[in-house]
């Protein structure tokens, strides 16, 4: 046993510098192909707001926010000031020194990283004796998946959060329910999915009593708002009439229950309210029934891919990127079928399944112009997952 332990040592040891050279030279690609300075991106956004907090300047004054577009000579300015909250910039302010191009290959770099580890420790989580069987159907599977490219592309912060999720279901798995609501607290960094997430997973963990999680969540958050009063008093109303304003402005454009509502009753904002309030009442009363029918037994990791894929439908803000998250879910989805009795030819080939359909839905979506109709993958999971709970109750 020791022996093999060596053997495995060694080979990692040799394997991570070459996956580190690799990953390199793909965000190196990646980046050198992006018109950023003609092009609308997201990264140089987080950029800004870390390079802004070093200057000892606030992200939110617009005055100081479009001189550094100006500044860097970036063409295209999306957003009036800063759009995430303030601890965010504050986390991007190592980056903010480094020069744009430097940081943006080291983001993506990092992003690779982040989200090669997610699907390392998901495949470890769920301790199944196959899983190194589906370790590259789901590695080819999330390379291929469009919200991967996006998020690579883009620079956003969807793989952090990925990373962030799947290690507290890491901790979570071993028993370690504040450190592991530590992290969930961090999931405010990205609020139009965090708060959600936060409010679903803080119900299971009442019903199931793990107190000492709720705890680690509330003291993270506590300790995130902190940060941010210690730099700018103010940043919560700041940050607030920014992001309030940015969600009036696209809401019913996003690929969620409120956009496919908007798409099916022409826009019009009573209908969509309405359609969209019933669509989005109906799912989160499926979770609810789930989680109070959740068995102790349940695994930690099954709950959380039952509240991403809730949130990434009902929340009012979410782009195409964000359904990254989606990994979680789907490979949950896999090791379930595959539990359930289904050939390994049918179930390595989910995710690629669903990468053929997210890029099919790119033709309808192109033609109308928008993303919304990229809500039928969110939903499509949900109804693999609500077969999911019936067939392993106790999964």
């Amino acid at each position: 046993m020791k022996t093999l332990k060596k053997y495995n040592r060694f080979w990692l040891i040799i394997a991570l510098p070459i996956l580190v050279v690799i990953c390199t030279l793909i965000a190196t690609w990646i980046v050198n192909s992006m018109d950023y300075h003609h092009k609308d991106n997201d990264f140089f956004t987080f950029w800004l707001a870390g390079h802004l907090v070093t200057q000892g300047e606030s992200p939110y004054d617009t005055a100081q926010w479009v001189a550094g577009y100006q500044q860097f000579q970036m063409d295209i300015i999306p957003n009036p000031a800063f759009l995430y909250p303030l601890p965010l910039a504050l986390f991007f302010a190592p980056i903010g020194l480094m020069p744009f191009h430097t940081a943006y290959v080291t983001w993506v770099l990092l992003l690779e990283l982040l989200i090669l580890a997610s699907l390392a420790a998901i495949l470890i989580i769920q301790t199944s004796s196959r899983a190194i069987l589906f370790c590259i159907p789901l590695l080819v599977g999330i390379i291929f998946f469009r919200p991967t490219t996006l998020t690579l592309t883009q620079g956003q912060v969807s793989g952090l959060i990925l990373f962030v999720i799947v290690g507290m279901a890491w901790l979570w798995q071993k028993g370690e329910w504040f450190w592991g609501g530590i992290l969930l607290g961090l999931l405010v960094l990205k609020p139009n999915l965090g708060f959600i997430i936060i409010a679903l997973l803080a119900l299971w963990l009442f019903f199931q009593k793990h107190w000492t999680a709720l705890l680690g969540t509330l003291l993270s958050g506590i300790f995130l708002f902190a940060t941010g009063m210690l730099y700018n008093p103010h940043w919560v109303i700041e940050y607030w009439q920014v992001s309030s304003h940015k969600l009036a402005q696209t809401f019913g454009e996003s690929p969620t229950v409120w956009g496919l509502s908007a798409l099916f009753i022409h826009n019009s904002p009573a209908g969509m309210l309405t359609l969209g309030g019933l669509g989005a009442l109906l799912v989160l009363l499926w979770f609810f029934v789930a989680v109070f029918r959740a068995v102790p037994t349940r695994k930690p990791l099954t709950i959380i891919a039952l509240a991403i894929t809730v949130t990434l439908l009902v929340t009012p803000y979410t782009w195409t990127y964000d359904q990254l998250l989606l990994l979680i879910p789907i490979t949950g989805i896999t090791f379930a079928m595959d539990q359930a009795g289904y050939r390994f030819s049918i179930t390595a080939v989910i995710f690629l399944i669903i990468d053929l359909f997210a890029f099919l839905l790119l033709i309808p979506n192109s033609i109308l112009g928008i993303e919304i109709l990229n809500a039928i993958i969110p939903l499509t999971i949900l109804g693999f997952c609500i077969w999911w709970i019936k067939t392993l109750p106790s999964r």
